[in-house]
């Protein structure tokens, strides 16, 4: 429950793993900006692995300790390390892996968000992570530094409100065409059909694709099925027992089958197989 600050905390203890995460809404004026900040302290007696599959948004990770494993779903031998970093849109699911202690913070960008307050091209970023450095420069240690000496999760919430409404006043908001395009498939959970996007906004399926590449990391049929698929996420943890080929058709798909291919392209696994490795207390999804 959110305590007077609006930080809400959710705890877990286990033989195995323990943890505590905090979080609040941004500032008002960085809502269309920010989905929200996570704070996290996380202890792992052993290895502590976690599916994180594709979602509509932009996550950026600041660690206060150890490095963290990143692996490629699809491509398993592929990995890298990182400690504070940004993963731009994903397509394909990754694995976080660690062991001992974690301890950092987490702001999850909106896709017209990340536009307007990283300040670079969006296809530079797709299915990639990019250390924070290289985005920040020495910045990103400073902020760090600030974030970990604060007292407690409230304070450091308000540092990094601070830090992304200085950004917000210098940065550069999306076109038109494309935050229309994208509000559209957002709000349609991406049910819109990019013949009818392009039809309204008068252009062709190319110069769409190539803006959506340039601003947003992936074209728009991509970004419409990253939609469809945290719909269909966001249902499954919060809906009661019910037939697959309900909750598929209810979601946007077509059909089970549809709905069966998709999770096996985001997340390497069935719809139930998703639903088995969900962690209790907010703890993400199993790996």
């Amino acid at each position: 429950m959110p305590d007077g600050s609006g930080v809400s905390i959710s705890r877990h203890q286990s033989e195995a793993h323990s943890w505590a995460m905090a979080s609040r809404a941004p500032d008002p004026r960085l809502r269309s900006c920010v989905i929200d900040y996570q704070g996290y302290s996380e202890q792992a007696r052993v290895p502590m692995r976690r599916l994180q599959a594709p979602f509509a948004g932009v996550p950026m990770i600041l660690t206060f300790g150890p490095a963290i494993d990143i692996a490629n779903g699809d491509r398993p031998a592929t990995r890298d390390t990182h400690h504070s970093f940004l993963a731009g849109l994903h397509d394909v699911h990754v694995f976080t892996e660690y062991v001992g202690a974690q301890r950092g913070f987490q702001v999850n960008f909106t896709l017209l968000g990340a536009y307007r307050l990283l300040n670079l091209a969006m296809s530079e970023l797709a299915n990639r992570c990019l250390d924070l450095a290289e985005l920040l420069g020495g910045e990103a240690a400073r902020l760090i530094d600030r974030l970990q000496d604060a007292t407690d999760w409230p304070a450091r919430f308000e540092i990094m409100d601070q830090f992304l409404l200085r950004r917000l006043s210098a940065g550069r908001p999306m076109l038109p065409d494309v935050a229309w395009a994208l509000k559209s498939l957002e709000t349609s959970r991406g049910g819109r059909s990019i013949g009818a996007l392009t039809r309204e906004l008068g252009c062709s399926r190319r110069h769409l694709i190539q803006r959506f590449h340039a601003q947003i990391g992936l074209s728009p049929k991509s970004v419409a099925g990253i939609l469809r698929f945290e719909h269909a996420v966001e249902t499954i943890r919060s809906a009661d027992e019910q037939s697959w080929a309900d909750l598929a058709i209810a979601c946007g798909y077509y059909d089970q089958a549809h709905f069966n291919r998709d999770f096996r392209r985001y997340s390497g696994r069935t719809p139930s197989e998703f639903r088995a490795s969900l962690l209790p207390d907010g703890g993400g999804v199993a790996g």
